[in-house]
This record gives C-alpha cells, structure tokens and sequence, in this order.
C-alpha cells in the first residue's frame, strides 16, 4: 500500500511538475486497461479515462500554488499535445504574477494511467459528495480523505464533478492543522 506522501506525489507529479522529460511520439504508450472503477479493496474513482481525456484538451491550462509553512510555489500547467493515448503537459515554475521563473519540462502520462492516479484503499479512506469553496470558486465534487496511521496525516482530495482530472485542491493535515497545500487557483479551457 502506498503512503499518503507518495500518493500525493505521486499525482501531482505525475500531472505537471518539473521533474519529467518529453517522451518523443514514437514511443510506445500504455495498453489500455479496462475501467474499473470500484472493488472491494478499492473506493470508486472520481473519473473515467474517457472523462480526464475529453476535458483536458490542447490548450487547457491549470495555474498551480504549492504552500507549506516554509515555502509557497506557482507552477502552469500546458496541454502541449493529446491523443487517444495519453497527453503531453508542459509545467514551469512561475512568480505569484505568472512569468516563468525556470524552463519548461514536458512529461507524457496515459489517460488511464491518471484515472489510475485517484486509486485510494478501501480501508483507509473515505468518499463523499460535497460542496466546497475553492480559488475556482464553490464547486460541488467529491472528497477523498485518507488517513496514513504511520505518519500521522490525514490528506483531503477535492475532485470537482465538473473539472475531470486532477485535484482542485489537495490538503495535508497532521493533527488537525494544515501543513501543505496544492490547488489549482485558475483553469482555462480553450
């Protein structure tokens, strides 16, 4: 089972942030795997594979901050290319006014590969339909919580309905007290 820590990054990262390389076009991509969206070891996932693809689209881009008691960051996210594979999202860090404060990296995920992303256990975490105010405004979608005994935390994913893919926000709490936060704080949509 994985960590609350590696979870978080592994979702994050795995949607933008700085560290991945662009994967040429040729490569192969992954087989698609069938939908399952729920067992008994595993909560339904917020999304389908189809769902994540018809909303992020050539174009779309996502303004992200990162904060935690010792640092504040803003990435941008791009949708450099799409296909019935996967997506292409170009992510660079930015100052709190936009402007690229480093180069752009591209990394290549699949579609189902981000589905696959929302996987939380049945044992540990919860999923509920709730309604939230985020820097997108209130959106109504649903709240994973996931409780990791062996650190401690507690981590808060909200998925809107209404914006496939990932996290509006996503809060990390150690003993009731938020100690790291990422959020989309603007979307556009071509």
């Amino acid at each position: 089972m994985k960590t609350v820590s590696a979870l978080t990054l592994g979702l994050i990262c795995s949607l933008g942030c700085g560290g991945g390389e662009s994967i040429p076009t040729e490569e192969a991509v992954e087989p698609p795997a069938p939908e399952v969206e729920s067992t008994p070891e595993h909560l339904e996932r917020p999304f389908t594979a189809e769902q994540i693809r018809d909303e992020w689209v050539v174009g779309l881009e996502i303004a992200i901050r990162r904060w935690s008691p010792e640092t504040e960051a803003f990435e941008l996210w791009r949708v450099v290319r799409a296909d019935a594979e996967g997506v292409d999202i170009e992510s660079v860090a930015v100052d709190s006014d936009g402007v690229a404060t480093g180069a752009p990296s591209v990394q290549h995920s699949g579609w189902v590969e981000l589905r696959n992303h929302a996987t939380f256990s049945s044992d540990t975490s919860s999923r509920e339909l709730v309604r939230r105010p985020t820097p997108l405004g209130e959106l109504e979608g649903w709240l994973y919580t996931v409780d990791d005994p062996s650190s401690g935390t507690r981590t808060e994913f909200f998925f809107a309905t209404s914006l496939a893919g990932a996290p509006v926000w996503v809060h990390v709490l150690r003993d009731g007290e938020v100690v790291e936060i990422f959020e989309q704080v603007e979307r556009r949509k071509p």
